[in-house]
């Protein structure tokens, strides 16, 4: 997975690269070809989630990269066959992702179809293209933010039910028809101590892996047309000053006790003398903390039911830019650090007994998830 350097004689040369967003001739996968280059200014694209995270790695790895964001779907796409408004073809090796690939998003890089098997004749993963390794990192909760104020159980803890969550957002049968959403005061939802409040509900956008992760646990297909979308690089003004999309939902639901938004931890938001100014309500009546959190690998029946895994996945079968390498080795040279940069974050850590640990001690995260390197 390091840099390798390549002497080629002129009869031999057959591998092509293009420059700012395009793609090298691909032909059949081989481990070590070079990496398009990252387009102007060094941009990384990838999870909105992560990107503060990933800001602060790249200060300490002197990497010398600009962390994006943007959302997973722009860096799976980036590092596969393009994301169409952010990069024209394959451009990055890595990308940190708020979700795990997926098979539905973006052609593989080399044109071949996902799945099937690798060289050695075992079967990928169909969400997989050849090469695509899923590293695990962190663990973290899709919270559903109201402000602080919001009471909406008139003195017990704020909580609502999956289904409940699943008719606010999408209607009940997960559509987003007209017919299926029927929510639009607190009262619906069983509160009295604001019943005519009128609900304003935001999102993050379609290339975010937290939405991504949101409609599959929850069976939605379509959001209700009262439903906000907030985009990372669109944010409104009311979320000037905001670093993201992720940032902006936590800005526009603590300054408004009728809001509700989901997102990442990263959205909470605090006072000048540290007092929350908003607050992540219970599912089913689990509350979103560590140890809840933790189940989704130990207990998944009883963890809380928005916990995720959050990944910096690559693909092997390319060899990084320099200055993604510089990233990634700092951050699997420097676990421990890099894992306070993301607990630091509001994320959470796999373990308690090592840093990195989302698949075992022998991998660091490594592979932990849907696609194996092959």
């Amino acid at each position: 997975m390091h840099s390798m350097k390549w002497m080629v004689s002129a009869a031999v040369l057959s591998l092509s690269v293009v420059g700012c967003g395009g793609q090298a001739e691909e032909g059949s996968l081989a481990t070590g070809r070079v990496a398009a280059p990252l387009t102007d200014g060094n941009k990384l694209f990838g999870s909105d989630t992560l990107k503060g995270a990933l800001i602060s790695a790249n200060t300490s790895a002197v990497a010398g990269l600009a962390i994006e964001g943007k959302g997973s779907g722009a860096g799976e796409g980036c590092v596969r066959s393009g994301s169409g408004t952010f990069c024209s073809g394959r451009q990055q090796t890595i990308a940190p992702m708020s979700r795990d690939f997926r098979s539905t998003t973006n052609a593989c890089a080399n044109g071949g179809p996902s799945g099937g098997t690798d060289a050695n004749g075992n079967p990928r993963n169909a969400a997989c293209c050849p090469g695509e390794q899923s590293n695990a990192i962190a663990l973290d909760a899709v919270n559903l933010w109201v402000n602080v104020n919001n009471d909406l159980t008139n003195g017990g803890v704020p909580s609502i039910t999956m289904a409940q969550a699943k008719a606010l957002y999408c209607g009940t049968d997960g559509s987003g028809s007209a017919a299926a959403c029927g929510i639009t005061t607190w009262g619906q939802l069983g509160t009295t101590s604001n019943p005519n409040g009128v609900i304003a509900k935001y999102r993050r956008d379609d290339l975010s892996g937290t939405t991504d992760t949101f409609k599959s646990l929850l069976g939605c297909t379509n959001f209700c047309a009262d439903v906000v979308t907030i985009a990372d690089g669109a944010l409104p003004a009311a979320c000037a000053g905001q670093g993201s999309a992720t940032e902006c939902i936590g800005e526009l639901v603590s300054t408004d006790i009728n809001a509700v938004g989901y997102s990442g931890d990263s959205a909470r938001k605090v006072d000048g003398s540290g007092n929350a100014r908003n607050k992540a309500l219970l599912i089913a009546g689990i509350a979103p903390t560590a140890a809840n959190v933790r189940k989704l690998i130990t207990d998944p029946a009883n963890a809380y039911p928005l916990s995720r895994f959050l990944f910096l996945n690559e693909n092997t079968g390319f060899t990084k830019d320099p200055k993604e390498q510089a990233l990634y080795d700092w951050v699997y040279a420097n676990k421990a650090s890099f894992q306070s940069i993301l607990v630091g974050q509001g994320f959470i850590a796999c373990s308690g007994t090592g840093a990195l640990r989302c698949g075992g001690a022998a991998n660091d995260g490594r592979g932990a998830g849907l696609c194996k390197g092959n």
